[in-house]
């Protein structure tokens, strides 16, 4: 006769063992701790080996436990390729929509994005994560991922959604106070708020046309949160680097300004929708992805809406 351990059991042994916590894997899946001990008591009674030692202050994996551990990782993985794979006979979006992308595109864009696409697929149900870490998909149970990055090396199929751009923002009344900048090499005497990944040994780097200029900055402000340093720019502190996606309300509305206009940033990013080739499959995940690039368009709206204050817009 069989000794079958319970799908649930697996999964709930699977998330211990990943977690390295009780409480953790409870967390994951919604249900009390107390609830996947028994489970975790359960599997290893029916087993009659212990799959996990426990103390006071760690979980560890014996020898056994690892070993389940392989194969229980290959059959979750399978079911949920057979599961993509049996989902594509339904041609419409429908169920769970697990997305995660930065905090401030997700603030600033994805959720007015993902209004429109669950009125217009009402059965998707979407649960999102905004966390600024570069989340590896192969082992966060994540459908999509939306990053942003200037990078094009990864191991996962993935689709170009929009060109991410940069500008030099001040407050009207910063401006006022500390004086007007009229080129690039006046904001090494202006108090500066720096995002590093758009520095360059320690520059700003500004371009026009093929013109390419580096200026040396002195951040007032460090942050790698442009919500962060949008609120700074907002309060007068100084002047940002801030993606358009950002900062297009601030700047349409008069409350922040484009500081040198004719220029961009010499670093540039873009955006991608990155996601499991083999769960292209389902509907929900595809749809998703094709809804989102055909919301954007070729030019997104909020640099479609900036075209009449950055003139390097109009010629893309």
């Amino acid at each position: 006769m069989r000794n079958l351990a319970s799908l649930s059991q697996l999964m709930v042994f699977a998330r211990i063992a990943e977690t390295g916590s009780l409480s953790a894997a409870a967390r994951e899946l919604n249900i009390t701790p107390s609830a996947v001990s028994k489970s975790l008591t359960q599997l290893e009674e029916r087993l009659g080996i212990l799959l996990i030692r426990r103390t006071t202050r760690s979980m560890v994996l014996t020898e056994g436990g690892r070993a389940l551990m392989q194969h229980t990782a290959t059959i979750l993985d399978s079911l949920d390729e057979a599961l993509n794979e049996t989902s594509q006979y339904r041609s419409y979006p429908a169920g769970p929509l697990l997305l995660t992308c930065s905090v401030a595109f997700g603030c600033s864009q994805l959720s007015s994005i993902l209004g429109r696409f669950v009125e217009a697929f009402p059965q998707v149900q979407v649960n999102i994560s905004l966390d600024d870490r570069c989340v590896d998909l192969n082992e966060e149970n994540y459908d999509v991922a939306l990053r942003i990055t200037a990078s094009t090396v990864w191991n996962h199929a993935s689709r170009k959604l929009a060109p991410i751009h940069w500008v030099y923002c001040a407050a009207p009344g910063y401006l006022e106070r500390h004086g007007r900048i009229e080129s690039p090499d006046d904001l090494a005497s202006h108090r500066c708020l720096v995002y590093p990944a758009m520095t360059l040994d320690g520059s700003w780097t500004f371009q026009r046309g093929s013109e390419v200029r580096h200026v040396k900055v002195q951040g007032c402000m460090i942050s790698n949160s442009s919500l962060a340093l949008l609120a700074a720019t907002r309060e007068q502190h100084g002047v940002a680097c801030l993606p358009t996606y950002v900062v297009a309300n601030n700047i349409l509305s008069g409350e922040l300004e484009v500081v040198l206009p004719d220029y961009r940033s010499a670093i540039t990013h873009t955006l991608y929708a990155m996601y499991f080739r083999s769960k292209y499959t389902n509907p929900t995940i595809r749809g998703f992805i094709d809804f989102i690039v055909d919301d954007l368009g070729s030019i997104p709206p909020w640099d479609a809406a900036l075209r009449a204050h950055l003139p390097f817009l109009v010629d893309e």
